[in-house]
């Protein structure tokens, strides 16, 4: 009896060979060896300035103690860096020509405690709040602001801005201000397109506010949270010249990622830990896992099967 076999292209090549011809038929990376990347968190360059603008109308009682409590995170942020910073307080009633509330530096004993106690700016202050007017006369006003220093505004505010000018015009004033150390605006202020409502009280959207914050690259959040403690944290560390997120070359697969600080094992949690941000593809820090000045970041991961190759690597 004859049999007849019938031989395909794959059973006639060698197995290695079938392999390379898939691989060549493809534009994806379907390797799955483990991929390392390497990052420095960067040290500031110069001197920075923060001023906040804290609104002192009759509704933001409860606004002000969440901000006073939640500056402990801002100031740690600050006194565990190499920078060399500067924290003022004015309110946004342009009756006060800007004047300082107060002025704090490295050396402030109790930076904390003194700071809440500025920040009390009190609640009998002009319904028209002008955050911008107000910090704008406080340049012109005060000595607060360095020639050679980088110069940060944070608004908390309830109420969208009322001063004269347009948003560009100021934000115009402030970089020719800052000059080339530069300028960066933070907003706290009620959400886009209708405020927000929480734990009692109420916030309008701040809509140029929130202008201003995106033309500079500032970071805003909601006056609503009933913490701060998270913004001004990212605040903090942009003012200090550090990082809290550090960006994947290629999409990982979440479960694989890896990530150590000057070597130490850093937990995959929110608190104190690192998560993975998938609309960035970023793994990012929290609380006091965010790597200080100098310190180099390990992420060790399987890339995700079917990511592009990223050829820069």
């Amino acid at each position: 009896t004859t049999e007849i076999y019938t031989l395909s292209l794959h059973d006639a090549l060698p197995i290695s060979m079938t392999l390379l011809l898939l691989m060549a038929c493809s534009e994806y990376d379907y390797a799955d060896i483990a991929r390392n990347e390497t990052f420095v968190q960067p040290e500031l360059d110069g001197a920075t300035d923060v001023l906040f603008v804290v609104d002192n109308s009759p509704s933001m009682e409860e606004e002000q103690e969440r901000l006073q409590s939640s500056f402990e995170v801002f100031a740690d942020v600050l006194s565990t860096s190499l920078a060399d910073f500067r924290v003022g307080i004015v309110s946004t009633d342009v009756g006060e020509a800007g004047a300082l509330r107060g002025q704090f530096d490295r050396d402030t004993p109790e930076l904390t405690a003194a700071f809440a106690q500025a920040a009390d700016v009190g609640v009998s202050g002009d319904r028209e709040e002008q955050g911008l007017e107000s910090a704008w006369l406080a340049t012109q006003n005060t000595d607060f602001s360095r020639e050679d220093a980088r110069f940060n505004v944070v608004i908390l505010s309830d109420e969208d801005d009322h001063s004269p000018a347009s948003v560009s015009i100021y934000m115009q004033q402030f970089q020719r201000h800052a000059g080339a150390s530069g300028f960066v605006l933070h907003a706290i202020v009620g959400d886009e397109p209708l405020g927000c409502v929480s734990q009692g009280s109420a916030a309008d959207a701040g809509v140029r506010y929130i202008e201003a914050a995106e033309s500079t690259g500032g970071y805003r959040d909601s006056i609503c949270q009933g913490d701060y403690g998270e913004i001004l944290e990212r605040i903090g560390l942009q003012v200090a010249g550090l990082g809290d997120s550090f960006y994947l070359g290629e999409l990982p697969q979440p479960e694989t990622l890896e990530v150590r600080v000057d070597t130490v094992l850093i937990p995959g949690r929110e608190q104190d830990g690192w998560t993975y941000e998938p609309d960035e593809n970023s793994v990012r820090f929290h609380g006091r896992s965010v790597p200080r000045a100098g310190m180099t970041v390990q992420i060790r991961y399987q890339p995700l099967l079917g990511s592009p190759i990223d050829s820069g690597q």
